[in-house]
């Protein structure tokens, strides 16, 4: 059969999948040459050439008697050698990932199996309706949507009620049961979904078109057991969110590109991500508890509820068992971001928390399982999350501690030559991640507050997390 049809069950129709597939001749190749070799300059030059004239700076500074400056100029020089190799190595693995995705893709499936899209949804009334209307409007051939109202308070059960039935190729179907979190819902919806893939999406995500051809055809690889796909910002009204929207592009297109082409995709997000039946039921059954929680509104699955980042626990229960997952930009789901800065740190303190439960938990399980994680597993949580919970945080402290010293030394010329330097190099590794991501360009316009927004008010945030972490401090949705 030619790889432009698909059989499903005895009908055999053009496949209206090729319009969503990437080719080796696509046009975002030409905008990415110029910032990806201006990006390859700076960064040799930023990361080598700095750390040799602080340790310069700090032997003068010892003979000068002037032994704080000499200790953090060492310091600094350290933490720029390690930060700058972990990031010139993601960047590359990532534009290596850019590369390895312009090539021809798998050929197309023969058979497009049928996806379960899950829909947990708490106090979701003002969105739930227009999140089921985008699911809706894909033409996808086969698949169904399972609502879970998780004890709603307002009247979301009644707006998803409305879409309850058939559509088209679509089946929407909508439960309810009281409140017990997102990981309940989700597992009540995974116990009623029938399908050979499950979507997991949020309540007030709208999913773009095309996007289940697009993560559907990555699971043609067989080691590969789940996709995470691309999140924007889609309420990109003020800095602050404007801010969010410049932080997933970043994010996702450093660290989750670059993960990809190892196939270690450490979080699969919430508002997109799609699994094989067979390995949820295997980390159920391998991590999971059989037995159903006696609390009313608890349900048990795959998804577990000890701690307050289920999607990154979940993702690396997987990679634990040796399977892959990858990352596809081409699917794209909106999300709203908190606009004010109350709703933003009470966001990112739930993701942080979360983020350190999830890593005991893994140590826990390390020493309680014979068998040893991947070392490729390993080195990308230690590049990832032992990099960003204690090297980073400690630097950007002494940094401003360094600055305002530096100050009174009248040095503090030449350091804002490097600060513009760096933007630079943030600008060009900005513009290449949007081009490959086919973002608009207009969000770099914010990279200037980036680093106060990431370095001061995230970090500020994650300091309180680690502490209340450590300290045991309860934690309530």
């Amino acid at each position: 059969m030619s790889t432009n049809s698909l059989t499903l069950g005895k009908e055999t129709t053009r496949d209206p999948a090729n319009r969503w597939m990437p080719s080796h001749d696509d046009p975002s190749g030409l905008l990415v040459g110029v910032p990806l070799t201006a990006t390859a300059i700076l960064a040799v030059l930023l990361f080598i050439y700095p750390p040799l004239k602080l340790l310069d700076c700090s032997f003068l500074a010892a003979a000068e008697g002037r032994w704080i400056i000499a200790v953090l100029s060492i310091f600094f020089a350290l933490v720029m050698v390690l930060t700058g190799m972990r990031w010139c190595a993601c960047f590359a693995m990532a534009y290596m990932a850019y590369r390895r995705r312009r090539q021809p893709q798998s050929p197309i499936p023969h058979r497009w199996p049928r996806i379960s899209i899950l829909v947990p949804a708490y106090n979701e009334g003002e969105t739930i309706e227009a999140a089921l209307e985008s699911l809706l409007q894909d033409d996808y051939p086969c698949y169904e949507v399972i609502v879970v109202d998780d004890g709603s308070s307002d009247d979301t059960l009644a707006r998803a009620r409305k879409f309850e039935g058939k559509h088209g190729r679509c089946t929407v179907l909508v439960y309810s049961k009281p409140n017990g979190g997102k990981w309940s819902a989700l597992n009540l919806a995974f116990q009623r979904s029938t399908g050979e893939f499950i979507l997991c999406v949020d309540a007030d995500s709208r999913l773009c078109s095309g996007s289940l051809y697009r993560l559907a055809v990555r699971l043609s690889d067989p080691r590969v057991k789940a996709v995470a796909g691309q999140v924007q910002v889609r309420n990109q009204a003020n800095l602050l969110t404007r801010l969010q929207a410049l932080e997933y592009l970043m994010g996702n297109g450093l660290m989750r590109m670059a993960q990809s082409f190892s196939g270690t995709v450490l979080v699969i997000p919430g508002p997109i991500g799609l699994f094989r039946r067979g390995v949820l039921e295997e980390v159920f059954t391998r991590y999971g508890s059989p037995e159903v929680p006696d609390k009313a509104g608890h349900v048990a699955g795959p998804f577990e509820g000890d701690t307050f980042a289920e999607d990154f626990d979940l993702s690396l229960a997987i990679l634990s068992l040796g399977h892959r997952i990858v990352y596809e930009p081409g699917a794209i789901s909106y999300t709203k971001a908190p606009a004010t800065s109350f709703r933003l740190l009470n966001q990112r303190y739930r993701w942080q928390r979360g983020s350190l439960q999830v890593i005991r938990k893994f140590l826990r399980r390390m020493r309680s399982t014979p068998k040893t994680p991947s070392l490729r597993l390993l080195t990308w949580i230690a590049m990832t999350y032992l990099v960003e919970f204690s090297l980073l945080p400690v630097a950007n402290i002494i940094g401003i501690v360094f600055f305002v010293i530096s100050i009174s030394s009248g040095v503090a010329s030449s350091l804002l030559g490097w600060f513009l330097a760096f933007m630079l190099l943030n600008v060009n590794a900005g513009f290449f991640f949007a081009s490959f991501h086919r973002h608009t360009h207009k969000v770099l316009l914010v990279l200037p507050c980036y680093d106060l927004y990431h370095d001061l008010m995230l970090n500020v945030c994650l300091f309180i997390a680690v502490l209340d972490e450590i300290r045991g401090v309860g934690m309530r949705w």
